[in-house]
């Protein structure tokens, strides 16, 4: 399966891009990586639909939020455009979650429980 890794340009050549499409590697998906040369040289060229067309080439998306966990336009964009399996690369996962009382108390005002 092929994947599609979206992810700020921040990230672009950074140890966290690779580590993050080793992860991907490991789980078995071919990434697809915007911030290799073709892309960026085709970028000027085609603007954003360029990027939309490769997201659906590919048979799932795996994207990296900002650490705050905002998520930028343009990955935003890319997500939108490949609702099919998508995975969120972890990012500050001790800061999102709760305990489990916290869990409870949510699903109670949820009606679950």
């Amino acid at each position: 399966m092929k994947i599609y890794y979206a992810h700020c340009v921040a990230l672009y050549g950074t140890k966290q891009e690779q580590r993050d499409i080793e992860i991907l590697e490991a789980l078995g998906f071919e990434v697809l990586n915007p911030s290799d040369q073709e892309h960026q040289e085709a970028y000027p060229k085609y603007g954003m639909p360029y990027f939309i067309d490769l997201v659906l080439s590919c048979d799932a998306i795996a994207f990296r939020a900002l650490p705050d966990g905002r998520i930028p336009a343009g990955v935003a964009a890319e997500i939108k455009a490949g609702l099919k399996l998508i995975i969120e690369l972890p990012n500050a996962i001790t800061g999102r979650s709760i305990s489990v009382d916290e869990t409870r108390e949510y699903l109670r005002d949820c009606g679950h429980r």
